[in-house]
């Protein structure tokens, strides 16, 4: 193996790692928000941070959740294409399961809808979805919580909404994106055998 393949494996299972961390994150962010909506809407007391006990708005911390959500969905997403850079430096097949002795740091998502070309075909290429799924929610979350502000007109609302835009554009784009891609990968893993 030479000083670049290893360059490149070790950038595999870097990004194999980070990639697994920003999921979590996502996760966590997600119900945080998805929470914080509930409170808000039913509850305009200020929310009371422990320890340092500062009162902040509720609909200002809320505001923020479109542009963070949108934002750990395109640090995902630009693990998944710099995945497939270092895949075809590796020489590795795209929409297959070669390589997967290299992945040291698989997510939660890989382990939970795992297959192997051995998998009846049907489950195979609809769990080849399932992070595409999950990442699918995540822009729909962030234009709940838009439309919600928007809806309550909320303080500084319109900042909100246009913060969360930046981010949410480019993330839904990158979602579809590699939505297309798992969608072209089909006809390869009902080949797979």
């Amino acid at each position: 193996m030479t000083d670049l393949e290893r360059h490149w494996l070790e950038r595999l299972q870097v990004i194999g790692k980070v990639q697994s961390r920003y999921l979590w994150i996502l996760l966590i962010t997600m119900i945080f928000y998805g929470a914080l909506q509930e409170r808000v809407s039913v509850d305009t007391d200020p929310l009371k941070t422990p320890i340092v006990d500062i009162e902040i708005s509720g609909s200002f911390v809320l505001g923020f959740g479109p542009a963070l959500i949108s934002f750990f969905v395109l640090a995902i997403t630009g693990t998944m294409r710099a995945t497939r850079t270092a895949r075809a430096k590796l020489n590795l097949g795209r929409g297959d399961w070669s390589g997967e002795e290299l992945d040291t740091s698989p997510n939660a998502l890989d382990l939970a809808f795992y297959t192997t070309p051995q998998s009846p075909k049907p489950i195979a290429v609809v769990t080849h979805f399932s992070d595409v799924a999950f990442l699918a929610l995540s822009p729909y979350e962030a234009a709940w919580i838009a439309k919600r502000l928007w809806d309550a007109e909320a303080p500084t609302w319109c900042l909100f909404v246009v913060l969360g835009a930046v981010p949410w554009l480019p993330a839904v784009g990158f979602v579809g994106y590699e939505f297309l891609r798992r969608v072209q990968d089909v006809p390869r893993l009902w080949r797979t055998r």
